[in-house]
C-alpha cells in the first residue's frame, strides 16, 4: 500500500511539475543543482543523478519566487489529495538528503546513523527491494529519508560514499547549515 501511494503521488508532483514549469525555469532548475553539487553538465545523463535531480527538483528547487513545486501542488490540488496522501508529502517536505553510516544490514533494512545530526534510524526497504549486498557495516551511504509511522524509508536512489570523502561532505553540510541559518534569520 506505502509504495503504491508513494509513486502514485510522486507522478502526479512530476505531472504537476511538467504542466506549471516553462523551459527557462527547468534550465534554471538543472544549472542551480549541478552547481550545488559541482557536476559537469553530462553528469544528469547518469540515471543516478538523474533520479536524485527529479526528487530534488519536486522537493527543495525553489523557484525566483522562494516557492517549491511540492508546496505549490498541495495549495493547488489537495482537493485530489487523500489525509494519507497529504502527511506523506508532508513527511517528504521535512526529508533532506544526507549521509549516513551503515551500523547493521536485516532482510526487512537497514539500521543507520546519519552523520549530520548523529542520529540512529532503522530504515525499512520497499516491497520490490532487498538488502543490497555491497552495502556491509560501516560503509557510507548517499540518501534521502522520509519518515513512515515508526520506521524511516528511502525517497529515490541511494548510493554508497568513499570513506575518505566523509570529512569534506560534512564540512560541506555544516557550511550549507550555517549559511542557511544566516539567510532565514
Amino acid at each position: 500500500a506505502f509504495n503504491e501511494m508513494h509513486e502514485r503521488l510522486m507522478e502526479k508532483m512530476h505531472e504537476y511539475a511538467c504542466r506549471t514549469l516553462n523551459l527557462r525555469e527547468k534550465v534554471r532548475a538543472k544549472h542551480v543543482f549541478r552547481s550545488k553539487l559541482t557536476l559537469p553538465s553530462e553528469a544528469l545523463l547518469i540515471p543516478f543523478w538523474e533520479a536524485q535531480y527529479g526528487i530534488w527538483l519536486l522537493l527543495e528547487y525553489q523557484n525566483i519566487k522562494g516557492e517549491r513545486i511540492i508546496e505549490k501542488y498541495l495549495m493547488e490540488e489537495n482537493a485530489d489529495l487523500s489525509e494519507q496522501e497529504l502527511h506523506l508529502a508532508a513527511r517528504w517536505m521535512a526529508a533532506y538528503p544526507s549521509i549516513y553510516r551503515v551500523i547493521e544490514a536485516r532482510a526487512e533494512g537497514y539500521r543507520v546513523d546519519d552523520i549530520w545530526p548523529e542520529e540512529t534510524m532503522d530504515v525499512a526497504l520497499g516491497e520490490r527491494e532487498q538488502v543490497r549486498s555491497e552495502f556491509m557495516v560501516g560503509q557510507y551511504l548517499f540518501a534521502r529519508l522520509a519518515k513512515v509511522g515508526f520506521i524511516h524509508r528511502f525517497i529515490g536512489p541511494y548510493a554508497l560514499i568513499p570513506k575518505e570523502r566523509i570529512p569534506l561532505i560534512k564540512q560541506s553540510l555544516e557550511a550549507d547549515f550555517e549559511r542557511s541559518k544566516k539567510e532565514n534569520n
